[in-house]
């Protein structure tokens, strides 16, 4: 059985990567006249939905929680305030760096450890597994796809390999 770490700071790893190079191709689309980044970075799917930066922050929040929820990594507070295409891709790196140095020996023993995800109505108990399993690689995912459903909705050229792969063959 592959441990918690193994199925989650990889594959954020691999999920965050992926996003940039679909953010990277947005940013080619900028630079080449073929959408302005305005209407990229505005960009919802419906009127209540939160626009494309609040979608690559809470993919990036996803991964970072879990690092310290269940790998028991320092916090390392962001404050939320990217606005462009780059301040989006540097959230990301950063992210990925703070995966990179999370220790996998901090997840060791922590399947069944509560895990208290509070939100602004409620609190949400979970073990640490099913935590993972059920709540945080769902979220990580329905934010790294709604930015890439955004970035197809405006027109940027991103396709299914590059969402699955970041335009590197397997």
């Amino acid at each position: 059985m592959p441990s918690l770490y193994d199925v989650t700071v990889p594959v954020f790893i691999r999920g965050l990567t992926n996003l940039d190079h679909i953010l990277g191709k947005a940013a080619a689309a900028v630079e080449a006249g073929e959408v302005t980044e305005e209407a990229l970075t505005g960009a919802k799917l419906i009127d209540d939905m939160l626009p494309l930066p609040k979608q690559v922050q809470f993919a990036c929040d996803s991964a970072k929680f879990v690092a310290q929820r269940v790998g028991q990594a320092e916090p390392k507070p962001m404050a939320d305030e990217e606005q462009t295409i780059a301040e989006l891709r540097e959230r990301i790196a950063k992210t990925i760096a703070y995966l990179r140095a999370a220790d996998p020996a901090g997840f060791e023993g922590r399947d069944q450890v509560e895990v208290t995800l509070k939100t602004p109505n409620r609190e949400i108990q979970f073990t640490a597994t099913d935590y993972v399993l059920g709540f945080a690689l769902p979220n990580f995912y329905f934010h790294v796809t709604t930015t890439y459903a955004l970035l197809r909705m405006k027109g940027v050229s991103v396709g299914k390999m590059d969402y699955l792969t970041g335009g590197n063959p397997f």
